[in-house]
């Protein structure tokens, strides 16, 4: 096992060995393909280890969902990386079990800084661009809706500071996903979109790609609910 000075070294180290994790599962609903919690692990935890460093995925309850926090330890030191919250679809045992796992998988991903999903394909999501919607109205601020969200609602927030476009791509498909569970109107949709803005803010400026992928679903899901009611 390596030795270093400091647990970022060591992490820096481990990073430069690691490859993104195998798209072992497909998802049905969307026919893309994604990595399985086991391949996410398999893909880092040999490198960590090697080079001294071990992590723990530490949970914290949410409403209505769970979070994980992923934390590096090694050298006598510890790194968090933050708490990534994902809502779970039903209150039952298997409803959150799956929340956990989703979690621990882009937790993990995120904080390594490798892939575990498989990227749009830009050209697709342009032609499927919906024409007759008006994707500025997301960015209406929260105070001139009639519907504020409640105060827990506004806690639930993806990490805001990706820096590595796998990162990136990791926390819009983690927005994308926790805003089509848990928002059923239009202005839901609005207010979630706010209460993350500085994520959008983030990618407009550092990963513009990923800012219009997100502009694209959500517009996309926003007429799908108009659609439905």
């Amino acid at each position: 096992m390596a030795t270093h000075k400091t647990l970022v070294e060591a992490l820096t180290k481990a990073q430069s060995q690691m490859s993104h994790a195998d798209l072992d599962e497909t998802n049905p609903q969307f026919n893309s393909k994604f990595a399985s919690l086991k391949s996410v692990i398999d893909a880092v935890k040999t490198a960590l280890n090697n080079e001294g460093v071990w992590f723990v995925q530490k949970s914290l309850p949410i409403d209505s969902g769970i979070a994980i926090e992923t934390v590096f330890y090694g050298y006598g030191e510890e790194i968090s990386t933050g708490a990534v919250p994902v809502p779970a679809q039903k209150a039952t045992p298997q409803g959150y079990g799956s929340a956990i796992t989703y979690a621990k998988r882009y937790s993990l991903a995120m904080a390594c800084g490798i892939s575990a999903a498989q990227d749009d394909d830009g050209n697709r999501a342009e032609e499927e661009t919906p024409a007759n919607v008006d994707f500025s109205d997301l960015e209406t601020p929260v105070a001139q809706l009639d519907d504020t969200p409640k105060p827990a609602e506004k806690k639930r927030v993806i990490d805001g500071d990706p820096k590595t476009s796998e990162e990136a791509t990791i926390a819009v498909d983690a927005l994308i996903d926790m805003i089509r569970a848990m928002c059923k109107t239009e202005q839901e949709v609005r207010s979630m979109f706010n209460a993350n803005s500085t994520l959008a803010n983030n990618l407009e400026k550092n990963f513009p790609d990923e800012r219009e992928r997100l502009r694209v679903a959500l517009g996309r899901y926003v007429q799908q609910l108009g659609g439905a009611q």
